[in-house]
């Protein structure tokens, strides 16, 4: 379930549902009616109803995961998975 109370503007970061990878990270560019656009890492843009958002970490790209998942800005089902799969590829999992 997206976080209750989500504040997107332009240049927010989120994580984007997606079909074939599940999620997708992108940024909010523009509103249009009741969907928000965001462009995709790929460079994607997509209209997406924001109930299909997660905010993301703005430095989630920085770091190697946390090692303790509280330490996560927003504690979501992408944020989660994002920081598990960091953390394998440094074989630091636990």
């Amino acid at each position: 379930m997206p976080e209750a109370n989500m504040n997107l503007r332009k240049g927010s970061k989120v994580w984007a549902e997606d079909r074939n990878l599940a999620w997708v990270a992108a940024e909010v560019n523009d509103f249009v009616g009741k969907q928000v656009q965001v462009i995709t890492s790929t460079g994607k843009k997509v209209l997406i109803i924001p109930e299909k958002l997660h905010l993301r970490d703005a430095d989630d790209d920085d770091h190697g995961g946390v090692d303790d998942m509280t330490k996560l800005t927003y504690l979501n089902e992408p944020g989660v998975l994002y920081n598990l799969e960091r953390r394998y590829a440094l074989n630091e999992i636990y």
